[in-house]
């Protein structure tokens, strides 16, 4: 037939091109499929299967049948690598997109589902990052690299994204978008396997926004004006002076903390307590209850290596232009009395306008 001596044709003269390959082994995958006992769905064949099918239906000697499977096989990988660009590029995506959701919100719905999904998608990146060098180059950090989960991460959290600026891995997907573009594939091909997981992260990511969007406040046309952090000598810590957060005790690694971050108040430069303690600064600041929002107010910088930013004050402006989510803080604070002021109108800007 044409196609065998099409096949011989290649075998004889050791060239192939990749539909050559590809048409061999498709044709090898319906010789076994035709068996009494295909493989299952979720199992290819192995090498030494191929290689007795070819043998057998295509009357090849060992060398002719060792030429064309190691040839076919050198270029299915070569097309599995610009896949393998193009899979990395997707679930970086989608990896990026269930870490921001989860540390850039307080007070979360159940996280289980998105914590399931974002755990099998890193799994899944890491070997295929194990098998490309040209993924590992890659210098920027990923949010996945750095957590495996998304539960109880609050802390370190904070002290990764003191040097880590680019949005959790936005920069360094960009670069694999690059080697897609580079490869001609940007366009993934999920396996059986990996499409479940895919359909169900995205299942998954919609339904947790959709529980935030509804927990989301209400927009009732006032605002918190300016956030303020108070600390008396009874160790006493409130917020706008309504929200009252964790008691210090005197003498404390807190109230340490505490005491020396007031004296040193709006400085532009970090410091580093004195502290009697090897614990972490995310984890004294955090069990007083400064979780993310608040934290990105009152200690903009928190690091073991450089010290502590601290500003007691903060106007409304400030946090906009910074770009601290502060609906579920500002929520928290109205439902405590704390002052408000009506939201001003906002002049048009006519220089935005398209024509």
């Amino acid at each position: 037939m044409a196609d065998d001596n099409r096949v011989h044709v290649f075998m004889n003269t050791f060239r192939l091109d990749e539909d050559q390959a590809k048409y061999v082994l498709e044709q090898t995958y319906k010789i076994i499929k035709s068996l009494n006992e295909p493989p299952t769905e979720d199992k290819e064949p192995s090498r030494e299967v191929i290689m007795k099918l070819l043998k057998d239906h295509y009357k090849l000697n060992d060398i002719q049948s060792t030429n064309v499977l190691e040839y076919a096989y050198g270029l299915s990988e070569a097309r599995s690598k610009s896949n393998d660009f193009a899979i990395a590029h997707y679930l970086n995506n989608l990896a990026i997109g269930l870490f921001e959701m989860v540390v850039d919100h307080n007070n979360l719905p159940d996280t289980n589902a998105v914590n399931r999904s974002y755990i099998l998608i890193s799994n899944e990146l890491r070997r295929i990052y194990a098998r490309n060098p040209e993924l590992q180059a890659i210098k920027e950090s990923i949010c996945w690299q750095a957590f495996d989960r998304l539960e109880h991460i609050e802390h370190a959290f904070w002290d990764w994204k003191q040097y880590n600026e680019n949005k959790y891995g936005i920069s360094h997907n960009a670069e694999v978008n690059t080697l897609c573009i580079i490869n001609g594939k940007e366009t993934p091909e999920f396996s059986p396997e990996l499409k479940k997981i895919v359909a169900e992260a995205e299942t998954n990511g919609k339904a947790f926004y959709a529980e935030l969007e509804e927990e989301d406040p209400e927009y009732d046309g006032k605002i918190i004006p300016e956030y303020t952090l108070t600390y008396d000598n009874n160790g006493i810590i409130l917020v706008n002076g309504v929200l009252k957060l964790k008691k210090t005790q005197a003498g404390q690694a807190s109230d340490m903390v505490l005491s020396q971050s007031f004296q040193h108040d709006g400085q532009t430069e970090p410091f580093k307590p004195s502290l009697a303690t090897k614990r972490q600064l995310t984890t004294i600041i955090g069990d007083m209850g400064f979780d993310p929002t608040l934290r990105a107010i009152f200690f903009p910088t928190i690091s073991k290596g450089r010290g502590i930013i601290f500003r007691s004050h903060l106007t409304r402006a400030e946090a906009d232009a910074q770009h601290i989510d502060t609906r579920k803080l500002d929520k928290k604070l109205k439902k405590l009395g704390a002052v408000t002021e009506q939201e001003p109108d906002r002049p048009i800007d006519l220089s935005e306008i398209p024509f």
